[in-house]
């Protein structure tokens, strides 16, 4: 018992347990490029790194998710289509929403953001060249109005907090038109004017004719000016953190050339609350320094974009989390008014579009395959699947011997256009060379004096079917019938209705050779380790959707 108790005595003592280390509730996120302004929306501000800090800061009545589909905010309120014929729908905001400084959400900053879109007090006329002539053009928006998006002037129903547009024809992107755009109160302090001063300008001044041209309306001509350019960065500085006052959950903080600081707002009472606390946004000059960063685990969460087997590797070796996919840019062969109808269906016979994508695009993204639509991708998920189900897109590989058929075994000589500094552009004209050979067809670069036969280009899809037809019929790939079935589907409200006629469009364009679709370009978001919730969005240069799922388990 005695030598019991002595060595219990002389027994050391217990370590004591280590702190833990408290987990992080913030993130950095890393952008190409620099933030120059706090509007997104102009013309000059519409780049990458100011679209990515957008999305993180302006809240609207929807949003887009991962494969660019529209997802209603049911925390802001709610856009109601109330009738048909004509085209009514109301938007309701729910009470208690704020700006981040802390103001009331209202419907004078809906009726505002409508202004801004519609451009409905315009009365400009513009040359070839797009430069105003004679007018005026009050809101320089990065998008066009769109002439099928006409209205009435809005009507507002204080008592119930709606506001209501009648169309002056049906269109079929109603639910994309969010309305909501900077603080009404923070435009009348920027154009020195008060808010009531700038509704009843909207609310009164006649609507634009540019076969009539007036004096500017001052207030409205104010207003349009502080929009334009009262939340750009200054020559050589940043933009103004106090300018960056937001409906979302996230306040700026701290801005910098470098950096921009997120933090969490507690008064936000909409659906999006994240659980973390703060974010970082660091902005590199250009993909390599970014990719540098994430390597390094100096970023946590980052678009990088179309990488190389190379690229891919380094980051995994690195322990970084890599999702591949599809994205909206799409590479097509556009064949020109005056090509041969026998030639465009002989080069098309003539193309192994399954050996291109296996050779240039799956050892990044094993599950890619050929482009089966010129007005989508699979970068838009299930509408894709959709699209492609009974579009009539052909088969993806070659068949030399109905090419030359085609031809009724002549030979023939295909002139292509193509940007020779795009590595893929390029690949994919070397191989049109040697697939074109096999069915008698010589393939050749276009002068710059000559017209080309074909050009290989390189096509922003549109999340929206309207959009992409209207788009690419404007751009010339036409068909039988395609102009007419796009009259029928821009007056379509029913998501259905303008589903079977993009499918019209696609079978027209298909049966005239109009071109050949061929892939999509790759993208890839990274995510450092611990992280998680972070989705893949197919947006070029995006970041990710939904950063309120967002958490970190890492220290």
């Amino acid at each position: 018992m005695t030598a019991t108790i002595g060595l219990s005595a002389c027994s050391a003592p217990e370590p004591a347990p280590e702190p833990e280390k408290p987990v992080r509730t913030s993130l950095t996120v890393g952008v190409v490029g620099a933030l120059t302004s706090f509007n997104a929306a102009t013309a000059q501000g519409a780049t990458p790194a100011n679209r990515a800090v957008s999305s993180l800061l302006d809240e609207r009545l929807g949003s887009l998710d991962g494969d660019l589909q529209v997802v209603p905010n049911n925390g802001m309120g709610r856009i109601t289509r109330v009738e048909g014929d004509p085209l009514t729908v109301s938007y309701e905001l729910f009470p208690d929403r704020t700006w981040s400084d802390g103001t009331a959400v209202s419907l004078d900053d809906l009726l505002f953001g409508w202004a801004v879109s519609s451009h409905f007090f315009d009365d400009a006329t513009y040359d070839a060249q797009g430069q105003v002539v004679s007018g005026t053009r009050y809101f320089q928006t990065a998008t066009a109005a769109d002439p099928n998006a006409r209205t009435e002037r809005p009507t507002l129903n204080r008592a119930k907090d709606t506001l209501t547009l009648v169309y002056d024809e049906p269109f079929a992107d109603w639910n994309r038109q969010w309305m909501l755009d900077r603080p009404v109160h923070v435009i009348a302090e920027k154009a020195g004017v008060t808010v009531q001063q700038l509704i009843t300008a909207i609310l009164t001044t006649p609507e634009g004719d540019p076969s009539a041209p007036v004096a500017p309306n001052p207030v409205l001509a104010a207003a349009a000016a502080a929009w334009n350019t009262g939340f750009d960065a200054p020559a050589g500085g940043v933009p103004d953190a106090a300018s960056a006052v937001a409906a979302g959950p996230w306040k700026v903080s701290g801005v910098t050339a470098d950096a921009l600081t997120l933090e969490r707002r507690d008064d936000y009472q909409g659906a999006h609350y994240p659980g973390l606390t703060g974010l970082t946004v660091r902005f590199f000059p250009d993909r390599a320094t970014q990719l540098a960063a994430m390597t390094a685990g100096e970023i946590d969460i980052a678009n990088v974009g179309d990488l190389d087997a190379e690229q891919l590797e380094a980051l995994t070796d690195a322990g970084v989390q890599v999702t591949t996919g599809p994205t909206t840019q799409t590479l097509q062969l556009r064949f020109a008014d005056g090509t041969p109808a026998d030639l465009r269906q002989a080069v098309s016979l003539s193309l192994d579009r399954d050996a291109l994508v296996k050779e240039l695009l799956q050892e990044v993204r094993p599950e890619a395959r050929p482009l089966q639509s010129f007005l989508s991708s699979p970068a838009t998920g299930q509408l894709y699947t959709d699209l492609t189900s009974g579009n009539n897109a052909p088969g993806t590989s070659a068949d030399p011997d109905a090419a030359r058929s085609a031809l009724e075994d002549r030979a023939a000589v295909l002139r292509v256009a193509y940007d020779s500094t795009d590595d893929l552009s390029s690949a994919v004209f070397t191989k049109l060379v040697t697939m074109g050979a096999k069915a008698g067809i010589a393939v050749r670069a276009a002068t710059a004096e000559e017209e080309p036969d074909a050009t290989l280009s390189w096509v922003g899809e549109d999340e929206s079917l309207y959009r992409s037809a209207r788009d690419r019929l404007a751009e010339g790939v036409d068909g039988p019938d395609a102009q007419r079935t796009f009259r029928k589907l821009t007056t379509d409200t029913d998501p259905v209705d303008v589903l079977a006629g993009a499918k019209e469009i696609d079978r027209a364009l298909f049966s005239a050779y109009a071109g050949v679709p061929l892939f999509e370009r790759t993208g890839a978001v990274a995510v450092g380790k611990g992280v998680q919730g972070v989705e893949y969005t197919s947006e070029p240069e995006g970041v990710p959707p939904s950063f309120w799922t967002w958490s970190v388990t890492t220290p």
